[in-house]
């Protein structure tokens, strides 16, 4: 009796070292390590993206850089506690992120030096946004299975954390790469004007100041002269008469 007693108790304690390793591989803690790895990047490129912003407006870099925060503390927050409440509040952030940035790329940002003007779409902005998605979706899937997550095999679970994880850093080098040269579609245009790239506020003023010149017409250029006529070789008729003349009276 008593070696049955100490095997159930060994089977037992096995039993539960084992547990809490076969929990941790089910599809919903599979899902929570990839919503936390796709905001991590989300957060990684609204840092790239925050000091352009905060060049054209303190306010914009001060949002992108909460953003990023509010990213980067949820992904960690949410690996220590799979709760509902966590869960709902990474979902909110991120919708909201979404529904924002699809307002100022159509009807523009309700407030700003830019308000109603659309920004462009550059790489950054799908980079995050992509990433965004995918934090609403697996967090929301989390919370629609509740409790009844499922075990998966852990080469089915490394398979997919490795691939999650290549897919999130290339979108996060991207967007990276694309945030350092982000910038209002009027800036480009802002820089050059109707006097040309290179032209400063002196030589346009220069410029406006002499007065334009019509190109000369046919009349005021006239016809080239014609050349002199060269003298002739014999004397003329007249000249000659006169010549005999003179000659006769001399006589």
């Amino acid at each position: 009796m008593r070696c049955r007693t100490v095997d159930v108790r060994a089977k037992a304690a096995i039993i539960g070292r084992v547990a809490p390793r076969a929990a941790t591989r089910t599809d919903s803690r599979l899902a929570v390590k990839l919503a936390a790895l796709a905001s991590f990047g989300a957060a990684i490129v609204h840092f790239a993206v925050v000091p352009t912003h905060w060049q054209e407006w303190v306010p914009a870099g001060l949002f992108f850089l909460s953003i990023a925060l509010c990213q980067l503390i949820w992904a960690r927050l949410v690996l220590a506690q799979m709760t509902t409440s966590v869960l709902a509040a990474g979902i909110m952030l991120n919708v909201g992120a979404i529904a924002l940035w699809a307002l100022s790329r159509t009807a523009g940002a309700p407030f700003g030096p830019h308000a109603g003007e659309p920004e462009l779409v550059k790489g950054a902005d799908l980079c995050a946004l992509l990433l965004q998605i995918y934090v609403v979706m697996a967090a929301g899937w989390v919370v629609y299975r509740g409790h009844h997550s499922e075990p998966i095999p852990a080469f089915g679970n490394a398979i997919v954390l490795l691939g999650a994880t290549a897919v999130v850093a290339l979108a996060s080098t991207v967007g990276v790469a694309s945030g350092l040269q982000h910038g209002h579609p009027d800036q480009a245009g802002a820089a050059t004007d109707h006097h040309g790239p290179n032209v400063g506020p002196a030589e346009a003023h220069h410029e406006h100041a002499e007065p334009a010149t019509s190109p000369p017409s046919v009349e005021s250029i006239g016809t080239p002269a014609a050349p002199m006529p060269a003298e002739p070789l014999f004397p003329r008729a007249e000249q000659l008469d006169d010549a005999h003349g003179d000659h006769s009276h001399a006589e």
